[in-house]
C-alpha cells in the first residue's frame, strides 16, 4: 500500500490501521523461533510512512538503501579493521577515531576558507622553520611532585638528573667546559627529589594579544592501555638557542623537553 501512485485519507487509513495489525500479531514469529526481536531500522521507518506521505507526497523513487550503506560504513569496514579477536570494543574504537579525523579534516577546511575569504594564504605544510618563537606554557604543571626515579622509569628520561647539574653548572659557572664543567655537574647538589612535571610547551609567535600557536612539544609518561598493554613513554627534543651558542641539540633534551627551561632556571636559581 505504501507504494501505491496516489493517496487519498482512506488509504492512508488503510495502510496505518495494517501496520497497527502487523505490531499486535507480530509476537507469533518470535513465539516460533523463526525471529529473536524486530529491532532493525527497516521495521522502524514502517511507523513514519504515513506521515511522510501526507508531508512530502508518495513514495515514488523512495528506497531503502541508505540504511544498507550505513551498514557497511559502520559495521563491515569496521570489522574489517579487526583482527576479528574481541570485535566490538575494536570496532567501536575504530569508528570513534574515524569520526575525530572526520572533525579534524572539517576544522582544517573551515580554517583554510576563513583564510581565504580574509585574504591571507594558507600556510605550507613541512617542517617548522627556526624563528623567534616564545614559549607557553600551563599556569599550572600537569603533576605537581614527580620523583627522579619516576622521571627515569615511567619518562624514560635516563639521563634527566645528569643533564639537570650540567644545566646548573652551566649556570652558575658559564665559562667553564669539557671536564670541568662535568666535574662541577657532578659536585651539584640538588635540594630536592621531585620537581613538577608539565606535559606540554606551547611555542608562539608574536604578542600576547595576536598569539600564534606554531609548534608544540608533547610528553606522555609510561602507561598501560585497556588490556593492561605498556605504552612506551615519550618526550619531544627541542633545540634550543642561546645568546652565547648557536642552534644545538643539547644532551640534555630529555630535561628541556619535559619540564621547559623555567623549571631548569628555578632550580639553578635554588642551587646558588
Amino acid at each position: 500500500m505504501a507504494q501505491f501512485r496516489s493517496h487519498t485519507t482512506d488509504t492512508l487509513r488503510r495502510l496505518e490501521d495494517c501496520l497497527s495489525r502487523f505490531h499486535e500479531n507480530k509476537a507469533v514469529f518470535t513465539d516460533l523461533g523463526i525471529r529473536k526481536h524486530f529491532n532493525f531500522p527497516k521495521i522502524h521507518s514502517l511507523l513514519h510512512y504515513g506521515l511522510s506521505i501526507t508531508l512530502f507526497g508518495t513514495t515514488d523513487n523512495y528506497n531503502t538503501e541508505q540504511t544498507e550503506r550505513l551498514h557497511i560504513d559502520f559495521t563491515k569496514a569496521a570489522y574489517r579493521a579487526t583482527n576479528h579477536k574481541d570485535k566490538l570494543p575494536q570496532m567501536t574504537t575504530w569508528l570513534g577515531r574515524l569520526k575525530k579525523v572526520q572533525q579534524h579534516a572539517e576544522l582544517v577546511m573551515s580554517r583554510q576558507e576563513l583564510g581565504q575569504q580574509r585574504g591571507t594564504s594558507v600556510k605550507p605544510t613541512g617542517p617548522p622553520q627556526p624563528t623567534t618563537r616564545s614559549l607557553k606554557m600551563a599556569l599550572h604543571p600537569s603533576i605537581k611532585a614527580v620523583s627522579f626515579d619516576d622521571i627515569h622509569g615511567l619518562y624514560g628520561a635516563v639521563q634527566w638528573q645528569d643533564a639537570l647539574g650540567e644545566f646548573i653548572a652551566r649556570v652558575n659557572y658559564p665559562s667553564i667546559s669539557g671536564n670541568a664543567l662535568h666535574v662541577c655537574a657532578v659536585n651539584t647538589l640538588i635540594p630536592f627529589h621531585s620537581v613538577p612535571v608539565f606535559h606540554k610547551v606551547k611555542f608562539i609567535l608574536g604578542d600576547a594579544e595576536s598569539a600564534e600557536i606554531v609548534d608544540a612539544m608533547h610528553v606522555r609518561p609510561e602507561q598501560k592501555d585497556k588490556h593492561g598493554r605498556v605504552i612506551p613513554p615519550r618526550f619531544d627534543t627541542a633545540h634550543v638557542l642561546t645568546q652565547s651558542q648557536g642552534v644545538h641539540d643539547r644532551t640534555n633534551h630529555e630535561f628541556q623537553s619535559c619540564y621547559g627551561l623555567n623549571m631548569a632556571q628555578n632550580a639553578a636559581q635554588v642551587t646558588r
